[in-house]
């Protein structure tokens, strides 16, 4: 693994660690200026779509934080290829209107640029996520 992949794992590290904590300082800090977050889902969930630099990205974070507790993210795969990066894990979550909870695998691949990223892609079980949505 190269310097450049381990500092792209870290980084993705330290915001799967910043966003469950809700320390958003943190995960800006790793983001680049022209950051791209796709949620894949459809308009049940809040935060789902397509958002554009780091004003649409706090937006994103700030609609997840309102909707949602991150119970627990696990990622247990890391596959690195220079600034290209897939992870694969485990999550759960809670609604907060309603404490309802829900799990899924998850495939994120992401994008960075100088060690920040640059385009995170979130898939998972969002049906799952629509549903309790729906409630």
């Amino acid at each position: 693994m190269t310097t450049i992949e381990s500092r792209n794992i870290d980084a993705t590290r330290a915001i799967y660690t910043a966003v469950p904590a809700g320390d958003l300082d943190a995960a800006l800090e790793h983001l680049d200026p022209d950051v791209r977050i796709t949620y894949y889902g459809t308009e049940q969930i809040p935060y789902a779509g397509d958002y554009r630099g780091i004003e649409a990205a706090i937006s994103f974070f700030t609609k997840v934080g309102q909707s949602i507790r991150i119970v627990e993210i696990q990622p247990w795969k890391y596959i690195a290829n220079g600034d290209d990066l897939a992870t694969w894990g485990h999550q759960r979550f809670r609604r907060l209107a309603t404490g309802d909870e829900w799990e899924s695998e998850f495939a994120h691949i992401i994008t960075l640029r100088d060690g920040r990223w640059l385009h995170f892609r979130d898939f998972a079980n969002t049906a799952l996520a629509a549903q309790v949505f729906s409630r």
